[in-house]
């Protein structure tokens, strides 16, 4: 009976060990956090194929570089190379559109005729918040000694409570617990993370315009408004750290606000319909304009607060379903359209402040 008792026991060890060993080399879920540190892959070609949201390629290439990061490699000399990285989360790094098409790399191509010597990298990363890109600037992004960060928040901060003193706790220690330590756990934590955001509704998935109308009842729609309004405090905080950590190593932060499909919709019965429709689980367009909202005006005013520039996507990206293929993400145009914004405020910005990149 021991025998047998001391073999299972040999047999879960060794499973456990062989498990934590796969899950390290061959980390799956996209896992990307681990305790304190950023994992990225990287000099990867990725391949997604079927892709049927709306204004996006069937087949998407995307490539990282030895960053890990979208866009093109950065050279071994950046003597007089303006370096400008892009922070945030799905809407910056536009997973589902192909090279080239996500919005950072076009704005990189709209300031080359006009800025000499920039460089421009996506740093987005999938489903992260605030809590990711502090890791991210302070892990990778702010090494790279950039003059600018664009940090495009907000979709991922709506509802989250889980991001208050615990995650400025975190910033701060110097051991990291054996659970954060475990492949095995880190990776059942992905996957419970990952449910949590489809049973939100914040993936990746087309919305149907012709679905039927999904109202949010009035009492829940105060109750989600007021319960985003108290979480703002937290939110502006974090932003301020973000902004802390790139103006100590010499980056201008640059602020965009979080549009929205609902948005800025000309078209009065669209927007009507798109108001009325489940953007998130349980919240239709109505109340998510409201709850965002309250967001992109704490975006705002630390902008004004902290004397940044700020570029208002959420006020002047058109809305609808050309610019967007579900609530946050962008298609093609929308990608363009974002680009093109960004590039019109970005132009004067850089010049006034980079006048030695001017190419005329």
């Amino acid at each position: 009976m021991a025998r047998r008792i001391g073999l299972a026991l040999l047999l879960l060890v060794f499973t456990v060990g062989a498990a934590e060993v796969l899950l390290r080399l061959w980390p799956p879920l996209g896992i990307r956090v681990q305790g304190e540190r950023i994992v990225l892959p990287t000099d990867v070609d990725d391949v997604i194929r079927g892709s049927t949201l709306p204004g996006t390629d069937p087949v998407i290439h995307l490539h990282r570089n030895h960053l890990g990061l979208r866009g093109p490699d950065l050279p071994h000399d950046t003597t007089g190379l303006l370096r400008i990285v892009a922070v945030g989360g799905s809407t910056t790094e536009c997973m589902y559109l192909s090279d080239g098409q996500d919005w950072p790399a076009l704005l990189g191509a709209h300031l080359s005729p006009e800025v000499q010597d920039v460089w421009v990298n996506n740093a987005g990363l999938d489903g992260h918040s605030t809590f990711g890109h502090a890791i991210l600037l302070k892990d990778l992004v702010l090494p790279l000694r950039p003059h600018v960060v664009l940090l495009l928040v907000g979709a991922n901060e709506l509802g989250r409570s889980d991001l208050g003193r615990h995650d400025r706790a975190q910033w701060r220690r110097t051991t990291v617990p054996w659970s954060e330590r475990s492949a095995i756990v880190r990776t059942w934590r992905a996957w419970r993370q990952a449910r949590s955001v489809r049973e939100a509704g914040i993936g990746h998935q087309a919305l149907e315009l012709s679905a039927d109308p999904a109202p949010t009842a009035p009492d829940s729609a105060r109750l989600q408004v007021s319960r985003e309004r108290a979480l703002l405090p937290n939110y502006s905080s974090r932003l301020e750290e973000l902004i802390a950590l790139c103006r100590t190593q010499g980056a201008l932060p640059v602020l965009l606000t979080q549009p929205c499909i609902a948005a800025n919709v000309m078209d009065t019965a669209l927007a009507r319909r798109l108001q009325d429709l489940p953007l998130l689980t349980g919240t239709d367009g109505r109340t998510l304009l409201e709850r965002l909202d309250l967001i992109n005006s704490v975006t705002r005013t630390v902008a004004t607060e902290q004397d940044l520039l700020l570029i208002d996507l959420a006020r002047e990206l058109p809305g609808g379903p050309a610019h967007f293929y579900d609530a946050f993400h962008f298609t093609q145009a929308g990608s363009a359209a974002v680009a093109a914004l960004c590039a019109d405020r970005l132009t004067g910005y850089l010049s006034a402040r980079f006048p030695q990149h001017l190419t005329h």
